[in-house]
């Protein structure tokens, strides 16, 4: 059974749907954080998000390559994900495989692999530092609702996180959320009121205040993208210091970044421990106490 193409027009420049009479649909990502997960990117920055998107789109990229061109990309997430599909006996069938209501929403799938004629598995490939499964599980419900009705006869049986992140590989099968829950769902988004979840759980971290509890997975990317730059800037400023030596300079100057190199010195510094050892007690007496500015200490565990 061959899957049927929906008309809708996906730009994917403005990452907009439209009908073919010029009616634009709602995205499903946009639905979940509205309706469900309405503070989980508050408080990141838009460079982060952008860092985040660019990265995403590079393995989504590197991904199709491998499945329609049959490519071994050198990047890890395309080695790990031709691995994964070997592992778990995956059947290519499409890459962002447009689904819609044709009325109000629509979306593409990451993947679709075939299972049987009428049998589908839907996977979506995330990139995030964190895997939320409860908003994979979200999403690929509603893709499985829309793409059921889409192609009448098929049924989406399979529905999983396919997660690439560097050494990171892992594909995670989630429980699909019943139809009638994602039906309510959607029409509490038409008519513009409050879904209730029902899968809601109140927060087990009653040691954090509820708006950082919210913000965690935002900190948790604001401090990876930093750690990150942080290992560049030294990687550049590692190639530079190579090529000053090798050029003899000790000063190079752009229009807008100058490098100043240090010559090679040698540090005095004084031995303490020696000192105590020739004059015990000495040393604390000329010990001066100064009032120090308390601190936190972030950990990502």
């Amino acid at each position: 059974m061959d899957l049927i193409k929906s008309s809708i027009l996906f730009d994917k420049d403005t990452h907009t749907y439209t009908t073919p009479e010029g009616v634009c649909l709602q995205g499903i990502t946009g639905i979940i954080e509205r309706q469900l997960f309405p503070d989980k990117y508050s408080g990141v920055p838009k460079f982060v998000m952008k860092r985040a998107a660019e990265r995403g789109s590079f393995v989504h990229e590197v991904c199709e390559l491998v499945d329609d061109l049959g490519i071994d990309h050198e990047s890890e997430e395309a080695r790990n994900y031709q691995k994964i599909k070997e592992s778990y006996g995956l059947q290519y069938e499409a890459s962002e495989y447009l689904v819609s209501d044709n009325e109000h929403f629509a979306s593409c799938i990451d993947k679709v692999y075939r299972e049987s004629d009428s049998e589908f598995s839907l996977g979506d490939i995330k990139t995030t530092y964190k895997l939320d499964k409860e908003y994979v599980r979200w999403q690929l419900s509603i893709y499985a609702y829309l793409f059921e009705r889409q192609n009448p006869g098929c049924k989406a049986v399979r529905l999983f996180a396919i997660w690439l992140r560097g050494s990171i590989s892992e594909l995670l099968e989630v429980e699909r959320i019943h139809d009638g829950i994602i039906l309510e769902l959607l029409s509490a988004e038409i008519e513009g009121r409050k879904f209730i979840n029902p899968y809601a759980v109140p927060s087990v971290k009653t040691d954090m205040p509820l708006k950082y509890r919210e913000m965690e997975d935002s900190i948790i990317e604001i401090t990876e993208q930093a750690k990150y730059w942080s290992e560049r800037k030294k990687e550049l400023t590692d190639g530079v210091m190579k090529e000053m030596v090798k050029a003899g300079a000790y000063s190079w100057k752009g229009e807008s970044v100058s490098f100043i190199r240090k010559k090679d010195s040698i540090r005095r510094t004084f031995d303490r421990e020696a000192f105590e050892r020739d004059y015990p007690g000495v040393y604390d007496k000329y010990l001066v106490d100064t009032p120090v500015c308390g601190s936190i200490t972030l950990k990502v565990s």
